[in-house]
């Protein structure tokens, strides 16, 4: 029986286990923290065509909820344009990620999934071009595959060879650092917009949220570079002068994580190594949610192994995986993160300017590519800019980036050569 390991206890990961361990292989998750420590203790919103492709049937509990609309609005850091975002699906779930992974790691149980808690990873065993298993603090765990779902700072990732075309190190710059607490909603009132997001906020680069609930005020403090304490009470200090109904203590969470926010890395499979998640980086630029991909990201990579039948696990036949996953959220995510990149570059006045004038609107803020506008539309927000002339190259830019991953996305190889994959990601880093 084939042995395949799972290095992080990552939802994405955690997919892939559940799915290969019933189709018959051998399949062993190895986690450095304890069961009830997994996870972060704050809740999502995760599209539910993700948990129907990956055959997870969600009960109903306090751990979900079904969310009939989202009431969402982006607000300028002077605070004097709100932009409501219409349209969102009403297929959309709020789920407690500690729940998520209690599921999941019931389901893996179920269907034979070795669930290993509290043994540190220390990096890959390396043979003769490929990935032959797992160094722990315990020793070496050998594996036929190695699914690498041990996040951002992946030890796995990190000591690979040069040889293997896969970075080592995901770059600070594209990190988001997230504090997310939760506070007593004091008299149960729930505001409109349910969710505020706020951009700029406290003269911070970064994007900050408040979303209320009747029992709690879910605030989320972000910045494009380290949060310091101070910056935190800064933000909850003006936050409370707008919801007067938000606690001092926190009832949960009240830690600060680490998100990569870059699309995906160039190539995340090797001989007998795939990536998946924050290893990879496959969260959602704009949100720094990567559930949603992962749960897809997971079903696609099972498929690949269970299709691949006896064969090895080559980085011909991972790339299908790596291949198939880009072809359907790729272009998307980049276009997402040339807007994300663009905001990150402004000032807080810029983002004022852009609001008030309508440069950016709902369409952009939502995700929506420029490739999609008109040449009118296109015009319009040119001439819109005019007073602010030393943004009209940046903006210039940021379209023809977002036209740059299209591009790139449809010049995707469908097999994988290491000449051709390496003429690809030319295209890509030119993005």
């Amino acid at each position: 029986m084939r042995k395949i390991i799972v290095a992080g206890a990552g939802h994405g990961g955690l997919v892939a286990a559940c799915r290969l361990a019933e189709a018959g292989y051998d399949v062993t998750v190895v986690e450095k923290k304890e069961r009830n420590e997994t996870g972060h203790d704050w809740h999502d919103c995760i599209w539910k065509p993700a948990f129907d492709k990956a055959e997870i049937e969600l009960p109903e509990c306090d751990g979900v909820n079904l969310m009939p609309y989202f009431d969402t609005a982006y607000v300028n850091p002077a605070k004097t344009v709100k932009i409501p975002i219409e349209g969102i699906s009403p297929r959309l779930f709020f789920i407690d990620r500690k729940f998520l992974l209690k599921m999941l790691f019931e389901r893996c149980e179920k269907a034979g999934v070795k669930l290993i808690f509290g043994r540190e990873i220390k990096g890959a065993v390396v043979e003769n071009v490929k990935v032959i298993g797992i160094r722990t603090e315990d020793g070496e765990m050998p594996a036929d595959l190695v699914i690498d779902a041990a996040g951002v700072d992946s030890p796995v990732r990190s000591s690979l060879p040069a040889s293997s075309g896969i970075v080592s190190e995901i770059p600070e710059n594209k990190m988001f650092w997230a504090y997310r607490a939760y506070f007593e909603n004091t008299d149960g009132t729930v505001t409109s917009p349910v969710q505020s997001i706020y951009f700029y906020h406290c003269n911070r680069p970064g994007m900050d949220w408040v979303a209320s609930d009747k029992s709690f005020i879910d605030v989320l403090i972000g910045s494009f570079s380290c949060l310091t304490r101070e910056e935190i009470d800064e933000a909850l200090e003006d936050f409370r002068q707008e919801y007067p109904n938000m606690g001092k203590d926190v009832i949960r969470g009240g830690q600060v994580a680490k998100i990569p926010l870059s699309p995906h890395i160039p190539k995340f499979i090797w001989n007998g190594y795939a990536a998946i998640g924050d290893s990879c980086s496959l969260t959602e630029p704009m949100s720094g949610s990567g559930i949603s991909n992962c749960l897809k990201a997971g079903c696609i990579l099972a498929d690949t192994v269970i299709n691949a039948g006896a064969r090895e696990f080559s980085e011909e036949l991972l790339w299908k995986y790596q291949y198939r996953f880009l072809k359907d959220a790729g272009e998307a995510n980049y276009s997402v993160e040339i807007l994300r990149e663009f905001m990150a570059s402004l000032s807080g006045k810029d983002i004022d300017y852009f609001f008030e004038k309508k440069i950016l609107t709902d369409r952009e803020l939502s995700g929506m590519s420029f490739s999609g506008a008109t040449v009118s539309e296109i015009i319009g927000k040119i001439v819109a800019m005019i007073p602010q002339a030393d943004k009209i190259p940046g903006f210039t830019k940021m379209g023809t980036r977002m036209l740059s991953a299209k591009k790139a996305m449809n010049a995707l190889p469908a097999v994988y050569t290491r000449t051709g994959f390496e003429k690809w990601r030319k295209i890509y880093e030119k993005i």
